[in-house]
């Protein structure tokens, strides 16, 4: 009985921790967004408020759930769950390869970055988007 209590706390306080984190990555993203209205910057300041809201429903999509599991008595990650992480964050990485090279062909013509950070900073929104959407697929279906 001393053993569950004790990973059932070390289960909360990872938890609490991840929600810390987001929530500071979140500010940060929101002040960014900010200092980007403020300047003009229309489209930064989107993406920083795009982005600043997929990480808040990631982060509140993994905490309710991890929630959910502890009260049941599930630990945290199970087999499943880490085989869905896996082929979430590879697949998004590899769609991201491919979504740089794009960039980086369309940023001459097409597309019209302020420097390489603009187009940085836009290539690891997609991934944080591509990731959860991968996520939510893989989550779903059977592996």
């Amino acid at each position: 009985m001393k053993a569950k209590n004790k990973t059932e706390r070390r289960d909360k306080a990872r938890l609490t921790a991840i929600v810390i984190i987001s929530l500071l990555v979140i500010a940060t993203g929101s002040l960014f967004s900010i200092n980007a209205f403020m300047n003009g910057e229309t489209a930064g300041g989107f993406l920083g408020i795009i982005i600043a809201i997929s990480i808040l429903a990631f982060a509140l999509l993994v905490f309710r759930r991890g929630n959910r599991d502890i009260k049941e008595g599930y630990p945290p990650q199970d087999e499943r769950s880490k085989r869905v992480l896996e082929k979430a964050s590879s697949t998004s990485f590899y769609v991201t390869l491919y979504f740089l090279l794009a960039i980086g062909f369309l940023s001459e013509d097409i597309i019209k970055f302020r420097d390489v950070s603009q187009a940085t900073s836009v290539a690891v929104g997609g991934m944080v988007i591509l990731f959860l959407i991968f996520w939510i697929y893989y989550n779903q279906k059977e592996i």
